[in-house]
Formats: C-alpha cells, structure tokens, sequence
C-alpha cells in the first residue's frame, strides 16, 4: 500500500543565465535561514501538494523574482542524493532559465555573479553589481555591450567566491547546467534566447555570445561556415535588409524567425 512510503519533499531549483561583459552570468540569492544561512545559493521553492514541478517553476519566477512576460525555462535534471538537505529527504527538480536583459530582475535579493574557470575544479563566482546601483552592467542589450548594436565597456567586479560554497548541492547542479548549455549551443537555437532584441542583431552579436557561454574563442568565419550558415539553411533567421553601423564596417542585420520551440539539428 503507498501508506508504507513516507513521502519525501520536492523542490524547484532555478538556474537563470545571462551574459554580462561578454561572460556567463549567474543569478543567485543570500541565504537568510538555515541551513547555509549567509550563502549564496540558487533560488528554490518547495513544489505544493496542488501544483506541478512547471507550476513551482512559474510561481517562483513571478512571486518570488517578480519576473513578467515570458521566461525561458527548461527542464535540467533531478537531483536526488539522500544527504543533499540535512532538513529532510527533498529531491529537487533543476529547471535552466536564460534571462536576455539583466536589469529585468529588480529584486534585491537576487545577485548576478558572471562564471569563470578555476584551478581546483569548482567556477569563481564574481559579483557584478550593487543592486542599489545598477548602473555597471552591460548585458546583451546594453548600450555598453558588445552583444548590442553600440559599444562595449569593461566592469568592475566587487567581490567573489569559489562555486564550491555555494548552500546545498548547488555546486553540482551549476556544473551540470553550464556543461548543458555549452553543449546544447551547438546543437540547438538556444543561442537565441540570450538576444534583448531578437529581431535585429549582428552575426558579431551573436559570436560574442557563443563565446561567452562556451568560453571558447571562434574566428569570424568559422562561425559564419557552422553556426550562422546553418540557422539560415534551417530557417531559423533572415537578413532584415539594413546594417548596423559601429567602429568597423557596416555589418549586415538579421532576424530571429524560429518558432518558440527549441530547434534541434538533427
């Protein structure tokens, strides 16, 4: 009989990308409860009896980030280890979110940290803003970043810490989420979902971006041959006809026309 189960708690834990000067972004939030009371850690919400996992997801991001409009989301992966709460059992369903434009999480309990690489496994976290002065950030569609039509400006980080102490396993789940989305980059249209402005950017926009999720630098034209060749052979964007002018030359302007479905070469 299912009575002889006890039944174990479920949560959502919520990963919500960016980029931010031209680097990976996380967003995180301040414990102030224990366990992990002080730490940074991924923002979750227990998953009610009358809901379901997408429900939790979509209550979290308009309740508790007040976040508007719409959010990509996707599912990551379940996390199950008996020890990963010391409160109680509680199996948490990751959920990998990508937010275009920064500035639209207002919350001031929520932080952005940009990710980069370490020389003892786990990613340096670097914060990159006050949220009583948002004034420092340059994100994809920021007069200030490379990934806009405009310019580009360096950022001075305030503070930073290793991902290994971050509250509960979220250590893990960072890792499991940025090796997915580096991998799903490649191979499906995500890259789009990091446009502020989807319906006019450059292929050098969207370099930038490719580059700053993978960490990885690709020439002009191997992007054009494999990245940018492909999503017009499949339909996923068009030339709008006009340019974007910069400090080099002209560049030409195109337009997402995907459908709100992740694409998947197949």
């Amino acid at each position: 009989m299912l009575s002889e189960y006890k039944h174990p708690y479920v949560t959502v834990d919520l990963l919500l990308f960016s980029v931010i000067d031209n680097q990976l972004a996380i967003c995180l939030t301040k414990r102030d409860q224990e366990p992990f009371k002080d730490m940074f850690a991924l923002p979750g919400s227990f998953v009610r009896e009358n809901e379901s996992a997408e429900g939790a997801v979509e209550r979290l991001l308009s309740e508790k980030l007040e976040l508007t409009g719409k959010i990509y989301t996707e599912q990551l992966q379940t996390f199950s280890d008996i020890n990963r709460d010391p409160r109680e059992r509680v199996i948490s369903i990751a959920y990998l979110g990508i937010i275009p434009d920064v500035s639209m999480v207002k919350v001031p309990w929520m932080q952005w940290f940009t990710i980069k690489g370490s020389n003892v496994g786990s990613y340096k976290l670097c914060q990159t803003w006050d949220k009583m002065d948002n004034s420092n950030v340059h994100t994809n569609g920021d007069k200030n970043s490379s990934n806009s039509l405009d310019g580009n400006k360096d950022n001075e980080h305030e503070k930073s810490f290793l991902s290994s102490n971050l509250g509960f396993d979220h250590d893990e789940i960072l890792q499991v989420a940025v090796d997915r989305l580096k991998a799903k980059i490649d191979y499906t249209d995500i890259i789009f979902k990091f446009l502020v402005d989807p319906h006019r950017f450059t292929a050098g926009m969207l370099r930038q971006i490719y580059q700053s999720v993978t960490g990885q630098e690709i020439n002009r034209g191997n992007f054009t041959k494999y990245q940018m060749n492909t999503y017009m052979e499949h339909g996923l964007i068009k030339k709008t006809g006009s340019v974007a002018v910069g400090r080099g030359r002209p560049a030409d302007t195109y337009s997402y026309i995907g459908g709100e479905k992740l694409w998947i070469r197949s």
